[in-house]
């Protein structure tokens, strides 16, 4: 089985729990992104989820169910897979910012395994899509927290 890797990040001004909250309102995400992610626990607000809670992500059309893996004030993770072919482990990283002091360094990774996992490798077009999107994403939250925060 193989494994691959792949990883993207942006610098935001703002501080690391300012660019969590607003990235993890998830109800009102798709007010600035083309991403949705929806919980099987609706009545609670996304930073009470906890390891185990089922979501349902869309992220630009890209529609899979994932499994949160942790939910804390560094770090929102979860797993999707299509077991055995292919499974993905995405976290979103929230780190206080070693270029500009009191701004945040916004990372997401992804790491996949499985029979399929190669196609995440350098090369494929399938990793060029994915960081497309990522950095797509990525610079939407950077616009929506400065704009937010200023």
């Amino acid at each position: 089985m193989g494994k691959q890797s792949v990883s993207c990040s942006i610098e935001i001004q703002a501080p690391p729990a300012t660019v969590r909250s607003v990235f993890i309102d998830f109800p009102r995400l798709k007010e600035w992104s083309k991403w949705t992610v929806e919980a099987s626990e609706p009545g609670k607000h996304p930073s009470e989820w906890k390891a185990g809670v089922r979501l349902k992500a869309n992220l630009n059309s890209f529609k899979f169910p994932a499994t949160i893996v942790e939910n804390s004030a560094e770090s929102f993770q979860w797993i999707g897979s299509l077991p055995g072919l292919f499974t993905g482990t995405h976290e979103f990283h929230f780190y206080p910012s070693s270029q500009h002091p009191g701004g945040t360094t916004f990372t997401q990774t992804e790491n996949f395994s499985g029979l399929l996992a190669f196609v995440m490798g350098p090369g494929w077009s399938a990793r060029k899509k994915t960081l497309e999107n990522w950095n797509t994403f990525n610079a939407d939250l950077k616009k929506e927290v400065e704009k937010s925060s200023s």
